[in-house]
């Protein structure tokens, strides 16, 4: 019934816009998406002298992997890869695992509904307010922890800083599980756990794929609490791309390498995953 619905709204709106403005509006959004990808791409392999030249050079003729070179070799890009790649991982493993399991705890526990509405709300709200709120508090205890310039440190706020987004999302996906497939297992006799992993959890898949994407995203391009609690040893990728902006001005080149090294895993990532992904966040779209 709700597909078919969806359908006939999809169907509707199709109708009104007709095939030439449909295609003049997919043509603006690629080209808005495309374009500043490839003028990152052009120069990260551009010559001093092309990418700072005026007016820009739209096709390189003189390609050049100096940048490249550069930024393993000078800026610690190496090391600041492998951070990224540790916290990202960590963290992302830990807030999907976890934040999964509390979120499956409160939508089928035995909490009543209304408290059930308000820890979502509050998980949610946990999201809404801004983070540099909190960065000196979150300072003083890292730092009273010895935990200043460590990779720790990191996992630990990357993982609470998702986690809430984790729950509030899952608890969508866990009250879409039918009543009998819960019914189901119980009368085979099978405790909550056994439920989760083997009843509920893969029909979630695609949820908890959306979740750890979102997940992975945030931390992997996390920046502000990066830069106030690394010094060197847990530097990540965006704090050594910002140190490309410096007195003298932009080093446009390296600046540009850094951010392709950047996209790169993320491209990668959704790429391999992005069948779930989408399936899961078309889930989120439609339930209710």
């Amino acid at each position: 019934m709700r597909r078919k619905e969806n359908d006939r709204i999809s169907s509707t709106i199709t109708d009104f816009l007709g095939k030439p403005t449909k295609w003049i509006f997919i043509t603006l959004f690629a080209v808005s998406v495309i374009l500043p990808l490839y003028w990152l791409a052009t120069n990260a392999i551009k010559v001093e002298a092309d990418y700072l030249a005026s007016p820009p050079v739209i096709i390189p003729t003189r390609i050049t992997t100096e940048n490249f070179i550069k930024i393993f070799v000078n800026d610690g890009v190496g090391k600041g890869l492998y951070n990224s790649a540790v916290i990202t991982a960590v963290s992302t493993f830990l807030a999907a695992s976890f934040g999964s399991l509390a979120a499956y705890a409160l939508t089928k526990g035995k909490l009543g509904k209304r408290t059930r509405s308000i820890f979502a709300g509050w998980f949610l709200l946990q999201k809404m307010y801004p983070a540099v709120a909190t960065a000196i508090p979150i300072y003083l205890v890292m730092r009273s922890l010895h935990l200043i310039d460590t990779k720790t440190a990191m996992i630990i706020l990357n993982t609470s800083f998702n986690f809430p987004m984790v729950i509030w999302l899952m608890m969508g996906f866990f009250q879409e599980v039918p009543e009998s497939i819960e019914e189901s297992g119980k009368i085979d006799g099978c405790s909550m756990a056994q439920r989760f992993f083997y009843l509920v959890l893969p029909i979630v898949k695609p949820g908890l794929v959306a979740s750890a994407i979102l997940t992975f995203v945030s931390t992997w391009n996390e920046f502000l609490f990066a830069v106030i609690l690394s010094v060197r040893n847990a530097k990540t990728l965006p704090v050594i791309i910002s140190g490309f902006i410096t007195d003298r001005g932009l080093e446009w080149g390296p600046m540009a390498a850094t951010g392709v090294v950047i996209i790169i895993p993320v491209f990668i990532i959704v790429w391999l995953l992005q069948k779930d992904f989408v399936q899961g966040m078309t889930m989120g779209a439609v339930k209710g």
